[in-house]
């Protein structure tokens, strides 16, 4: 969230009343208007903070990113203890993909603002993404203490502390999460991947199961849930969420290599359980799907030359099994879940 601050100082900001008619003309959706007027009250109030920031605020709903860092940087200069305009500048340089100088900003925030639980916690988020876990536990924590009551908080301490491998630890962050906020529903994902890899897979099922509850539109929960009932060995039920989480989700050739991925594996993980039940033919319709996506797999041209075998077409099943380069032994047991960041 963009901030920006109506405290004056009538020394060096323009009066409540020219920053109230600008607040109503930005809350207003007029950016273009209210550039307009902060560089008319920039030329009476040069070196007001407020305004410089709001500046930036406004230059950035434009996308006019470089000039709005620019802004930001004269309200800090103007006052180095705005820590509004440090916020919004960490936001942007977040959102420009600038993490490492956003924690920058956001440290000196906290500087100024030592009971700051939200900065605390958006600093953890961004030191995660920058594989600096210890660190953002520091600061998570310290948010925690600031706010006991913060769901995203415990969730996010929860990802870091699964990342050290501090899985029970984790495990309680996430179940604290979900107490305060029983549709937290990435958290429900999250504590079912948890509860995966310390093979409680009966309790990973029923948190997968609690997210579908909370959006029965989100097909990664169905894959999930469903890579656990193959690992159960209950492949008819597998098979049945894979189909719903491809359905809600279908592979389109746009998608993002993430998404790629994902889907690549539900696809593998569907035609295993056909290939189980002897269904050749939807297995190779499967498998044909994963292989538009990876075309240069040699493991699904494996898995292809299976299903191809299975159909009676033992000639063609064994040119594609020898082309990628012997038969492919796998796991019907294994599954594959995906965490939400």
């Amino acid at each position: 969230m963009i901030v920006f601050s109506m405290l004056n100082n009538e020394s060096v900001n323009p009066p409540n009343s020219s920053l109230t008619e600008l607040l109503n003309l930005y809350n207003s959706g007029n950016l273009l208007g209210s550039e307009s007027l902060c560089r008319n009250l920039l030329e009476k109030f040069p070196d007001s903070p407020i305004v410089w920031n709001v500046l930036g605020v406004v230059l950035q709903g434009q996308g006019k990113a470089d000039d709005a860092l620019v802004a930001y940087e004269d309200s800090t200069r103007k006052s180095p203890e705005y820590a509004e305009a440090y916020h919004n500048s960490g936001i942007l340089l977040n959102a420009l993909g600038r993490p490492e100088e956003a924690v920058e900003k956001f440290k000196k925030v906290i500087e100024l603002n030592p009971e700051d639980s939200d900065t605390r916690n958006n600093i953890g988020v961004l030191l995660q993404g920058l594989n600096k876990n210890e660190e953002a536990l520091m600061h998570l924590q310290k948010a925690i203490a600031l706010n006991p009551q913060s769901n995203s908080a415990y969730f996010n301490c929860a990802n870091s502390l699964k990342a050290i491998g501090k899985n029970e630890e984790a495990l309680e962050s996430y179940n604290q999460a979900v107490r305060l906020n029983p549709s937290f529903m990435k958290a429900f994902i999250n504590r079912g991947n948890l509860l995966e890899n310390m093979e409680r897979y009966e309790d990973a099922k029923r948190s997968y199961t609690r997210a579908i509850e909370i959006d029965r539109e989100y097909a990664m929960a169905y894959a999930n849930r469903g890579a656990i009932e193959k690992k159960l060995g209950n492949y008819s039920r597998a098979a049945i969420d894979f189909i719903k989480a491809i359905e809600l989700d279908p592979w389109r050739p746009e998608s993002s290599d993430r998404d790629n991925n994902f889907k690549f594996r539900l696809y593998i993980n569907l035609g295993d359980i056909q290939m189980h039940a002897g269904e050749y033919d939807k297995a190779l319709k499967s498998y044909d799907f994963a292989t538009q996506i990876e075309p240069e797999n040699s493991d699904v041209l494996a898995f292809k030359g299976n299903a191809i075998a299975g159909l009676g077409r033992l000639a063609e099943g064994l040119k594609l099994r020898q082309q990628a380069f012997g038969f492919l032994c796998f796991d019907i047991s294994a599954g594959v879940s995906i965490i939400h960041e």
